[in-house]
């Protein structure tokens, strides 16, 4: 892996240095040449891991250990932020292009998403024993989740010298969907463990159901404006999307309830607080929980500019926001450089407040009729995990027919 860094890393500094002529379409780097794709076969995957206070070995340990290091914990309970956002997805498909402004499409995404103010947000990590005798509270609370799975196809709907219109539609099967909102939630331990006290303020749970959920339509769409030949602006809106619910429920609280003889330790596995609720708390829910049809998972607005600085580098600003910003806003500034017909390399370096900072390294390769695609997100991950709140890796494959 150390090898595969020092690779990207000498690439990049080596951008802009060349004279190539870019008379070869890229597949996957080529955000310079929006309409470069040639009929083929794409296959590709990513998956990523972003938050603004939670470091990756915390991501790393959740994957293979049964618990948090001290180190990891420590880097997290000492960090200054006043919330803790969480975001991570995966994204694997293929896709059959049969010219430019045509292609077929099946993908599988899957991601989940929270956001909570930093206590509540360690009371739930990490157990509410140490907040005996504290009341912790969080003012909002949102939780996502969910894994599509879609096939459909893409094409031009309008094309000019100034201005292109792209979109694609698919059918999706929703699964794995759970969704908590509230706008505000407070819990209070007794500081001898002898009662839990528990507010709920406008509390919203949808709870997963095994199997398919439901299902919806899906569509992108991208708008690309020309300025000059050094100057194109971008619009893009990925994954507006509607889905129809078979049998989910939808429990709404707006209380507070007094729980008698909970354990401190109340989100441990083997101790849930749901083994000491009382006759009232149950009927209040099932006074309260209705049925649930419809679902809206997020939508990825983008706004992009890219400005050819030669006909072998490029440099691409954008912004781009998560369901309104509920889940995220991105900057994000790249250059991206041709070395030759064959070897396109891209650096970028960003700032979320769900990922914290960036700094991504992506290289494309041909040979002959294929593209292999490689990028890694925040190399620094590998050598100072504590210091880092995110990392990534995608791959891709394109073969021309």
């Amino acid at each position: 892996m150390k090898t595969v860094c020092k690779f990207l890393l000498a690439l990049s500094l080596f951008s802009s240095i060349g004279g190539y002529s870019q008379n070869s379409n890229f597949s996957f780097l080529n955000e310079d040449k929006p309409n470069a794709y040639k009929k083929g076969f794409k296959v590709f995957g990513e998956a990523m891991a972003g938050s603004n206070s939670l470091n990756t070995q915390m991501f790393t340990e959740v994957l293979f250990k049964p618990t948090f290091t001290e180190k990891s914990k420590s880097a997290f309970l000492e960090g200054t932020k006043a919330r803790t956002n969480l975001y991570a997805s995966g994204t694997c498909g293929i896709e059959y292009y049969k010219d430019s402004s045509r292609y077929f499409f099946v993908r599988n995404n899957s991601f989940q998403a929270f956001s909570s103010d930093k206590d509540f947000s360690e009371l739930l990590f990490f157990g509410n024993g140490v907040f005996r005798g504290q009341k912790v509270t969080t003012n909002g609370l949102n939780y996502m989740q969910a894994n599509t799975l879609s096939a459909g196809l893409g094409f031009d709907i309008f094309k000019s010298r100034k201005l292109t219109i792209k979109s694609s539609i698919g059918f999706s099967i929703l699964g794995n969907y759970r969704q908590f909102d509230a706008r505000e939630l407070y819990l209070y331990t007794d500081i001898d463990g002898s009662y839990l006290d528990a507010d709920f303020d406008n509390v919203s749970f949808i709870d997963a159901n095994s199997g398919i959920q439901g299902v919806g339509l899906s569509t992108d769409i991208r708008l690309d404006y020309f300025i000059n030949k050094s100057n194109t602006i971008s619009f893009v809106a990925n994954n507006i999307n509607g889905y129809y619910l078979f049998d989910n429920q939808e429990i709404k609280v707006d209380t507070s309830f007094i729980f008698n003889g909970v354990p401190f330790d109340v989100f441990d596995a083997e101790n849930s607080v749901t083994d000491y609720l009382d006759s009232a708390f149950n009927e209040t829910i099932n006074r309260n929980t209705k049925t649930k049809n419809t679902a809206v998972l997020p939508t990825q607005i983008k706004l992009k500019w890219v400005h050819k600085l030669s006909s072998q580098s490029s440099i691409i600003s954008s912004f781009e926001a998560l369901s309104v910003g509920k889940f995220g806003m991105y900057a994000q500034a790249a250059l991206l450089g041709t070395h030759n017909n064959n070897l396109k390399t891209k650096t970028s370096f960003g700032y979320g407040n769900f990922r914290g900072f960036t700094w991504s390294e992506s290289v494309e390769c041909r040979v002959k009729k294929y593209s292999f695609y490689l990028g890694v997100n925040n190399l620094h991950a590998l050598f100072v995990p504590t210091k880092s709140t995110n990392y990534g890796l995608s791959v891709g494959l394109f073969k021309q027919l």
